[in-house]
């Protein structure tokens, strides 16, 4: 069982505020600065510090909310395994793009497994990790980009990132120019979606933004944006896996612009997550 103020650390690195630490967890402000004194005088570091009136995070700090975070790992990977079946149980995260068409095939067939159960949460990137930092899943996998400084990771696959139109779009199975795209309306994920983030990325390096488009239409949900697609002359942008499930729809490229993107499993603890992972993905 972790120490009460290691709660406290990881509650004020959360918040990055001491009235607010103090508050949720019904304890005094000066409360909250002995525990932090205390970690900081334990490992010999100083662990927050604050530039004029902000509050910031040591690079020590960093470092040891990702230990902390391994080891409530490891204490909640124990405290299962004191249960007497023999129930394996995995709570997993995927990205929208990921669960809604690539893994599909690997949770049914571990689930057709005798004993074998999980928690599919689907959602966008900032919410998995999230999750992950609060050990409520055994790991993710996630597309495109997150900061690989801060968990755990190894490569599930690499997919190709293409643009998608209806099948009677000009644009259908051809090439056209970076220029040419900023005519059309295009359809994208949510801010902080790791394809909407992938996009803009590429687009930014060469100088353009979303503002660039004839219309830009946020859908969190890629099932809807295929159905808008196909039924409108706008377009996307999305891993090629998603094209080849509709019959509707079909994919183009552009010049000097082939992006992409990785899958990754994301973790807190790598000894622990990669058993599970094995456990489906085998």
């Amino acid at each position: 069982m972790l120490d009460y103020r290691v709660s406290t650390f990881l509650t004020l690195y959360d918040e990055m505020n001491y009235r607010r630490t103090a508050e949720r967890l019904n304890m005094t402000q000066p409360g909250v600065t002995q525990h932090i004194h205390y970690l900081e005088n334990y490992y010999g570091v100083k662990l927050f510090e604050y530039n004029g009136r902000t509050l910031s995070r040591t690079k020590n700090a960093e470092q040891l909310k990702r230990y902390f975070d391994s080891i409530k790992v490891q204490e909640k990977d124990v405290c299962t395994s004191f249960c007497t079946n023999d129930l394996v149980h995995i709570t997993v995260g995927a990205t929208k793009t990921i669960g809604e068409f690539v893994i599909v095939p690997e949770v049914r067939r571990f689930l057709m497994t005798p004993n074998c159960n999980m928690d599919l949460y689907v959602d966008n990137t900032e919410t998995l990790l999230h999750m992950l930092e609060q050990s409520k899943l055994d790991f993710a996998v996630i597309e495109g980009v997150f900061d690989k400084s801060r968990y755990g990771y190894h490569l599930y696959k690499k997919e190709s990132f293409v643009g998608i139109c209806a099948k009677n779009h000009p644009f259908a199975n051809r090439e056209v120019t970076l220029e040419d795209l900023f005519h059309e309306k295009i359809v994208v994920r949510e801010p902080f979606s790791g394809t909407r983030m992938l996009l803009q990325n590429a687009i930014t390096d060469r100088g353009f933004s979303l503002d660039s488009f004839k219309q830009c239409t946020s859908i969190n949900n890629f099932s809807v944006i295929c159905d808008v697609v196909a039924n409108t002359h706008a377009i996307t942008f999305a891993y090629e896996p998603i094209a080849r499930c509709r019959d509707d729809i079909t994919t183009f490229t552009v010049s000097d612009f082939q992006i992409s993107g990785e899958f990754n499993f994301v973790y807190c603890n790598e000894h622990i997550a990669r058993k599970k992972i094995e456990a489906i993905f085998n």
